[in-house]
């Protein structure tokens, strides 16, 4: 074999070596970007309540960025930054006492059983996260007219960036 042939498979070699480590190196950096805190939460009540873990990541992250103290202008607290009224709301369907809606695994927990209950209703996670945002009245609304249209731009916008996040999770977890 001549040197320069030596050479070129040497170079070639490095360059796989290098690429590779690049792609392991920016799947640990993605991970590190989307998380999967609070895990073992999240395992029990997408068990429970048989909503996809990567669904309750994704609300996670686009909704609080997994700040457990997390509280919105509008008053939605924690991680699945549910409003006290849905909470009580929720803790009374289930016949539950109300506890810390701030408590990560209480605040997984209605999260997880309320988009269980909207994905009941609407058979689609496009229309579950609408209903998430703005409420099952709109989306009623909404599904009567033809073609059907997020009407409101804020909703546009979470539900086009909770699909992106969902396929995140879904391809460095999931898949």
């Amino acid at each position: 074999m001549s040197n320069n042939r030596l050479k070129v498979i040497i170079s070639l070699v490095i360059i796989v070596i290098f690429i590779g480590l690049c792609q392991v190196a920016n799947k640990y950096f993605q991970r590190t970007v989307y998380p999967r805190d609070f895990n073992e939460y999240v395992e029990k009540y997408s068990s429970e309540f048989s909503v996809p873990e990567y669904v309750i990541y994704s609300v996670i992250k686009v909704e609080s960025d997994f700040d457990k103290d997390a509280e919105s202008e509008k008053g939605a607290c924690g991680l699945m930054q549910l409003m006290p009224e849905t909470y009580q709301w929720l803790t009374e369907i289930k016949n539950e006492k109300a506890g810390d809606i701030l408590d990560p695994e209480e605040n997984i927990k209605y999260g997880t059983y309320y988009l269980s209950m909207l994905y009941e209703k609407y058979q689609s996670w496009t229309y579950t996260f609408c209903a998430y945002n703005a409420g099952t009245g709109n989306v009623d609304k909404w599904l009567k007219e033809e073609p059907f249209e997020i009407q409101f731009l804020e909703t546009k916008y979470y539900v086009n960036k909770l699909e992106v996040v969902t396929d995140k999770y879904l391809s460095l977890y999931y898949r």
